[in-house]
């Protein structure tokens, strides 16, 4: 990991957080495949769980002065509305293809340019 953050100009730190964040999403995508479809508000669980993650890990790494992708906030702020929406509006609404897109979109940019 030091040579990667040699190499991508980004402390060691910043590199741990925005894998921290990686595995969140990710992890997050695994429990909700996990979670029995009775469980109630399960529809919204995923987006508010992955836009948590995203929204916070860049409140994160916007008070270390780190620079922070505008997919990540994009991309946290829309999954937050998805929930509101699944929660308010369509409960059975099954939102995890789009969260599932989303979360691809933000990592792969993050790999490419070498922001989260």
């Amino acid at each position: 990991m030091e040579e990667e953050a040699i190499e991508s100009g980004k402390s060691i730190a910043e590199l741990r957080i925005e894998r921290l964040t990686w595995f969140g999403l990710v992890a997050a995508l695994i429990v909700d495949g996990i979670l029995p479809a009775w469980l109630s508000l399960h529809n919204a669980l995923l987006p508010f769980v992955a836009g948590v993650v995203l929204i916070v890990s860049g409140v994160y790494q916007y008070r270390q002065q780190w620079r922070v992708n505008f997919s990540t906030w994009v991309a946290g702020t829309l999954m937050l509305v998805m929930s509101a929406f699944g929660i308010l509006e369509r409960p059975d609404l099954d939102m995890s293809f789009v969260v599932i897109v989303l979360v691809a979109v933000v990592i792969a940019i993050g790999i490419f340019t070498g922001e989260t």
